[in-house]
């Protein structure tokens, strides 16, 4: 986040965490957490939130196995998906990859979106 220029207090980490926790799973791995993801179904378009997978199962397809999957909910509902990721974020190229395009930005972060109608 520091390297995006976004505010990575504590407080602005814990506004950002409950933001949309009603839309939140834990994944868990063996018995133990390994990220977090936040997927909203409610509008117009399907929103990535959040999706953060813990650094040791980072690299191993966990990421993209989640977001194909959520893809493939959204063409089967005939939405499109949307998610802002941040600047430096390399996920950034995942994204890219599954089809996304950037569609806007601000400062910190791009807005990107999976066109699926």
């Amino acid at each position: 986040m520091e390297n995006s220029g976004a505010d990575a207090s504590p407080a602005s980490m814990r506004t950002r965490l409950l933001n949309g926790y009603q839309h939140a799973d834990v994944l868990l791995h063996e018995g133990r957490i390994a990220g977090l993801l936040k997927l909203d179904r409610s509008g117009a378009d399907y929103v990535v939130m959040q999706i953060q997978v813990a650094p040791a199962l980072q690299g191993f397809g966990l990421g993209k196995a989640l977001l194909l999957d959520y893809i493939e909910e959204a063409r089967s509902a005939g939405k499109d998906v949307t998610l802002h990721v941040l600047k430096a974020n390399p996920a950034r190229g995942l994204y890219e990859r599954l089809g996304f395009v950037v569609e806007g930005e601000d400062p910190q972060e791009f807005h990107m979106r999976l066109t699926l109608r």
